[in-house]
């Protein structure tokens, strides 16, 4: 799931003295009517149903603002989900600067204080990223930086020897289109160039609030992305969903089953593919 964007606690107006003012003013006359807390509590409910699962991965945007207050309440809402929370930063988790220890910090026990990091289940190895960053104002947009690009090339090399199933999760799709440039990840091309050469089984994403099966930027690489886990639309790509992904080993790679769900429990869309084909070709 991704992009809950839990409703703001109290937070003193002296942080709103910066980019967080535009986006405030935003959910104020806007966003608050779309996002729904109503709607994350449904489809954690549904979730929960589910007692196969191994964890929940959350690809960012748990707050709206990034405040201090925000990262306290978010910390509290991980600690009562209903199984283990993995947890990357979105765009909104970092809209404007704040230090660690008021920030990321809070979030460790889920995350890490270092990126990529590594979450084991089995032989699925789940590898988190950080393409957040704070950026001017009517921006969105993300970058992987250096250090973290060369050591996921390692990552990926040495966990593909281990034979594990690789998933890369980062909050801004890699994949030219999806949304426009500036709410983009900026070095998309120096992204797809380290998982054309080492390869990943799958990649997750949020950030569009749109649920969507295309492959990373010059890669047959599936890229999976999710609509937003608050939302209210009548379109069904926008709906509040989830996606429940089964892992299993395959004589010839992984096969990869996708059940998407909406926040009332119903079915959208099912798909199986193996790794090693496009999922163009995957069976519906």
């Amino acid at each position: 799931m991704s992009d809950p964007h839990l409703p703001p606690p109290y937070i003193a107006w002296s942080s709103f003295l910066n980019k967080r003012l535009l986006s405030r003013i935003l959910w104020i006359s806007k966003r608050r009517h779309l996002l729904q807390p109503f709607i994350t509590k449904q489809l954690l409910e549904d979730i929960a149903k589910h007692k196969e699962l191994s964890a929940l991965l959350i690809s960012g945007d748990i707050t709206n603002f990034g405040t201090h207050e925000e990262y306290q309440q978010a910390a509290n809402w991980l600690k009562a989900l209903p199984l283990l929370p993995v947890v990357i930063p979105g765009n909104h988790d970092l809209m404007a600067p704040i230090s660690h220890k008021n920030g990321l910090a809070l979030w460790e026990k889920w995350s890490d204080r270092h990126f990529p990091f590594i979450r084991f289940f089995e032989k699925v190895a789940v590898i988190g990223l950080n393409s957040a960053l704070p950026t001017p104002p009517f921006t969105a947009y993300g970058r992987i930086d250096r250090k973290q690009l060369q050591k996921l090339a390692s990552l990926l090399a040495e966990l593909d020897e281990e034979g594990y199933c690789r998933i890369v999760m980062l909050h801004h799709p890699p994949h030219k289109g999806l949304l426009p440039y500036r709410k983009s990840l900026i070095n998309t091309s120096a992204f797809s160039k380290v998982l054309n050469t080492h390869g990943a089984e799958l990649v997750l994403h949020g950030h569009s609030h749109d649920a969507t099966l295309t492959t990373v930027e010059g890669t047959n690489i599936p890229l999976l992305g999710v609509s937003a886990a608050s939302m209210a639309s009548d379109y069904p790509q926008r709906r509040a969903s989830w996606n429940h992904l089964t892992f299993i080993a395959h004589d010839a790679g992984w096969q990869i089953r996708l059940l998407r769900k909406d926040y009332t429990g119903r079915t959208l869309s099912r798909m199986q593919w193996l790794s090693h084909i496009p999922t163009k070709q995957a069976i519906c």
